[in-house]
């Protein structure tokens, strides 16, 4: 059973195939080429002709040889993806030493995102959607006051003050919207 699952023998087996369907299809040619009526039998009889030529069978070989592995890669590398990958690694002090090898690389089909330092008012945002309301007031506090009455950042605090039950900033921040519109 074990002999089976041995990649060497699909191996085999697909050359063994390819080759016993061409020497098929040739003999068919070779033999059956006189049965064919008018010009198309005239015509596969040239081509047989030419074929089995000695110089132009070797040729006609090497071409049905290469078209075939060059198929069988195409359709290969299709169905089994691009053999190109990321790889990352995990290196530098902070790594453990206990770390096991496999561990500290990963591979990626897709080329990974750049890392980017988020803004202080991206995180806000980010705080805010996963309802964490004191990270995103500490991010809001760390913003400069020209940015603290841009209007992005004036909707977020407002939604953040509306979320966490603050009428009169809800109110002031509502009147400083609309006079900067």
């Amino acid at each position: 059973m074990e002999w089976m699952r041995d990649e060497r023998v699909k191996q085999v087996t697909i050359g063994a195939s390819i080759f016993l369907t061409l020497s098929v299809a040739v003999m068919g040619f070779w033999i059956g080429w006189k049965q064919l009526p008018g010009v198309l039998g005239e015509w596969v009889g040239l081509i047989v002709g030419i074929m089995t030529t000695p110089f132009f069978m070797e040729t006609s070989f090497i071409l049905l040889g290469l078209v075939t592995v060059i198929s069988i890669n195409n359709w290969r590398r299709s169905k089994d993806g691009d053999d190109f990958v990321y790889l990352d690694q995990v290196t530098g002090p902070s790594v453990p030493t206990n770390l096991p090898e496999q561990a500290k690389w990963a591979i990626y089909r897709e080329m990974p995102l750049t890392a980017v330092n988020p803004t202080p008012l991206t995180m806000a945002e980010g705080a805010f959607a996963i309802g964490d309301y004191a990270a995103a007031s500490e991010w809001i506090g760390s913003l400069s006051h020209a940015e603290l009455k841009q209007p992005a950042t004036l909707r977020l605090r407002l939604e953040l003050a509306r979320a966490t039950g603050r009428d009169e900033l809800v109110a002031a921040l509502e009147k400083e919207l609309e006079d900067g519109r």
